[in-house]
């Protein structure tokens, strides 16, 4: 595991794969870290450069303040500019989504070659203008609820959100994930009800019609976290995206039907850069000519 020191002098780790290959840049969600992409960049790292953020938070990386979507996004950024990468494909899953999509808004993307979104909606509170948030029904009551079990009964409800962040039908899957959710690594309550709470305000549908580069969406049919269209929502406003909906899949695609994320991650990173290199190979000509 590496580590690079942002602005504020906090050390935060990271996976790199190396390599002169188009890069890929993995953001996880929230109580998850790096490891959880270890398997999709397993089967990636032959074509692509893979390079996967723990949080604030998570992981190794320290719980240093703030503990905002946009800090996350600033250490995105900042990584990115760490390594010096060129035209990185951003792939967000769940709060890695909501991260990117902070991410868009400080940075633009004229320097990103595409962009991944898993199961993640650009506003998680609901109201009456909007439904497509966190469980369908995510009011102040919600973000207080989840506030006070998180502090009195923290290891319940890792336990409860791993299990049910699952498809119903995936009883084995279900059950381990309930086992071993306390264990898989030592989560810090206060930056998970920080970001949690942060996380409650963020509202990107605003910037979603202005997202004008490739973007892949890739959503689970029976999300508990997304029970609405959000898919479909995201597919309509994007200038250019896909959507590919994952049928034996909740919130997890990655871990859930890890085969066919790769297969449609790979097409879709694939179909990029061939059309990179002939836009490059144009303007060569071009400027020959």
């Amino acid at each position: 595991m590496l580590q690079f020191m942002t602005d504020d002098q906090t050390p935060v780790f990271y996976y790199d794969s190396g390599g002169d290959k188009p890069p890929v840049v993995f953001i996880h969600g929230w109580t998850s870290s790096s490891r959880d992409w270890r398997g999709i960049m397993g089967r990636l790292v032959k074509q692509y450069r893979c390079i996967a953020i723990n949080l604030r938070g998570h992981g190794k990386t320290p719980a240093k303040p703030p503990l905002t979507i946009s800090r996350l996004a600033q250490d995105v950024h900042q990584l990115i500019q760490h390594l010096e990468l060129k035209q990185p494909t951003l792939v967000g899953w769940s709060m890695g989504g909501l991260t990117t999509f902070e991410y868009l808004h400080q940075f633009g993307y004229a320097h990103l070659n595409s962009v991944v979104l898993v199961d993640q909606t650009p506003r998680m509170r609901t109201d009456e203008t909007w439904e497509l948030g966190l469980f369908g029904e995510y009011t102040h009551v919600q973000v207080s609820e989840i506030k006070d079990l998180l502090s009195s009964q923290k290891n319940r409800v890792i336990r409860q959100f791993s299990k049910e962040i699952l498809h119903p039908k995936r009883h084995t899957l279900r059950f381990l994930s309930w086992m071993v959710a306390p264990y898989r690594g030592k989560y810090n309550v206060e930056a998970l009800i920080a970001l949690s709470d942060d996380m409650a305000d963020c509202d990107y549908r605003e910037l979603v019609p202005t997202i004008n580069l490739p973007v892949l969406l890739c959503y689970g049919a029976a999300s508990w976290l997304y029970p609405g269209a959000v898919g479909e929502y995201l597919h309509e406003h994007l200038p250019q995206a896909q959507l590919v909906k994952f049928s034996k899949s909740g919130h997890c695609p990655p871990i859930e039907e890890p085969r066919k994320f790769v297969r449609t991650l790979r097409t879709f990173l694939d179909q990029q850069h061939v059309s990179s290199s002939v836009v490059a190979s144009v303007d060569t000509q071009e400027q020959s000519a």
